[in-house]
């Protein structure tokens, strides 16, 4: 019988040729996604790298499914939030404030002129699979959650990261551009990895960006990267010894008009002054007996362990503010807090030839309330229980700030 065949077995094989359509090979099937993978407060980066692991998608191919165009500068920024990204939110099973927040929609809004164009990753977080909103925020220089500082390059080839979903046809946004290295975890099989993220990291998170959209429109924000350096919480000061250093002149000579040169002697500074006064001693009146204790040990250069109350660690660092320092971690402006006394505030108002003394003072009351409790948000946000370990040199007497 194959005697009776006319085949020519010296001629080739036919082989099938797969031919990948411009924009790359489209999913049929509906994408999956663990909802452990997916945190909270995670950046729409995060939810493309995760996806296109996932279900092994493409940048083009992932960007399609977001309903967002990859060739834009800053695709995963739309200026509207993405109906198919919230309808593909709501098939994988995530809370669509979840996915509104990855896109900076809603409340989070506001917050689009503070991200970085660069990717930026904390250590800590990317190791256990997440990359959050607040690591992309420039204001931040270290991660909120670790107080690691967040890198902009490829931990394999140190290659600058694009916060962005990129061209490729063949290999999705987890991986790096140029090394092709995974940016966060991936299994021996290519499924992304994450661990659970702690309530407390969410809480802490979810506080940070409140904090950022009352203060969206302080100009330091955007003129300063990492305005907000939140390594300092991990200083002490156990061992070291802090000195107040008393200036020559009197407290009544600092106060003097000729020593202020713009302060001006008559009846609005002195209302200034004793509207200061009567809110210092109300805020020092929340303090309690041990606190106040251990602030004056502050004030009288003795060595301190940890402030034994978070709000008398803002009340020192409220009153140094107001009434000046030369302390280089409130020189930062670390915290976006304003660093001016009282005659500073009263010279940056606007003048006017029909003064309102007692409008002023309300003013002037508002913005020591408004000021003692960023301090207080400060103090507790960042989990603040000790000083740093520079030397503080006051520029007053220390029996005033007692």
């Amino acid at each position: 019988m194959l005697a009776d065949w006319d085949v020519d077995v010296d001629a080739p094989m036919p082989l099938p040729l797969l031919i990948v359509p411009t924009g790359g090979i489209k999913v049929v099937t509906r994408p999956k996604l663990a909802m452990h993978l997916f945190a909270p407060y995670e950046s729409a980066w995060a939810l493309a790298a995760k996806l296109a692991a996932a279900n092994a998608l493409s940048a083009h191919e992932v960007s399609a499914l977001l309903g967002i165009s990859a060739t834009n500068k800053y695709p995963l920024l739309p200026d509207q939030m993405p109906r198919v990204a919230q309808a593909l939110g709501r098939a994988l099973g995530f809370p669509p404030d979840q996915i509104r927040s990855a896109f900076l929609g809603g409340a989070l809004k506001c917050l689009r002129p503070l991200m970085h164009d660069r990717l930026r990753l904390c250590r800590a977080c990317s190791m256990q699979g997440h990359h959050f909103i607040v690591h992309q925020l420039r204001p931040f220089a270290h991660c909120p959650l670790h107080g690691l500082p967040l890198r902009d390059r490829c931990c394999h080839c140190d290659e600058l990261l694009t916060y962005r979903l990129g061209n490729s046809m063949v290999f999705g946004p987890i991986n790096c551009p140029t090394c092709r290295k995974p940016q966060l975890p991936v299994s021996v099989g290519g499924q992304p990895v994450a661990s659970v993220i702690s309530a407390r990291s969410l809480e802490q998170i979810a506080r940070w960006l409140p904090f950022l959209r009352r203060r969206i429109t302080l100009p330091v924000l955007y003129e300063v990267d990492g305005a907000i350096d939140t390594d300092q919480f991990g200083c002490t000061v156990r061992r070291d010894q802090m000195r107040a250093i008393v200036p020559r002149r009197s407290t009544r000579d600092w106060l003097s008009p000729m020593a202020r040169g713009r302060w001006f002697s008559g009846m609005q500074t002195r209302c200034l002054e004793m509207c200061y006064w009567k809110q210092t001693n109300r805020f020092w009146q929340q303090c309690h007996g041990h606190s106040r204790h251990w602030y004056r040990s502050v004030i009288r250069g003795q060595p301190v362990e940890a402030a034994p109350n978070p709000q008398v660690l803002a009340f020192l660092y409220w009153r140094m503010t107001w009434q000046g320092c030369s302390n280089p971690y409130l020189l930062r402006r670390s915290h976006c807090l304003p660093l001016y006394g009282i005659a500073e505030w009263e010279a940056s108002q606007c003048a006017s030839d029909n003064d309102d003394i007692d409008i002023t003072m309300l003013a002037f009351e508002d913005a020591l309330v408004a000021t003692w409790k960023d301090w207080l948000d400060c103090i507790d946000l960042l989990d603040t229980k000790e000083l740093e370990r520079h030397t503080w040199r006051f520029r007053a007497a220390p029996c005033t700030f007692v």
